[in-house]
């Protein structure tokens, strides 16, 4: 399996695993979300809920970050595409995990 447009390098099956995995949880949090919501649960229930729902992303954003850094921008570099234009869009792409 590839992500992305370019020619980058196969993805380890691991990772992809991995990926769909928390995506999975995530998917399964959300409901339970829902249906904490729709059944009046406390608060404070819900919002730890709510914790394990952002953590299972950023774990999912730390593959897929780390896949981009080693594919995906030296895949761009080989094709000739300017440095400074590909470090400065990796730069801005990856502070956006931060927001």
């Amino acid at each position: 399996m590839k992500w992305g447009k370019t020619n980058v390098k196969e993805i380890d099956p691991t990772d992809t695993q991995k990926i769909l995995t928390r995506l999975k949880t995530v998917r399964g949090h959300i409901s339970g979300v829902e249906r904490m919501i729709e059944e009046e649960k406390p608060c404070e229930d819900i919002l730890l809920q709510l914790v394990a729902i952002r953590s299972a992303v950023q774990k999912v954003s730390v593959i897929v970050a780390q896949h981009y850094a080693n594919s995906c921008l030296v895949d761009a570099l080989d094709k000739g595409e300017n440095r400074q234009d590909v470090l400065s869009k990796a730069i801005e792409t990856l502070m956006k995990l931060n927001q």
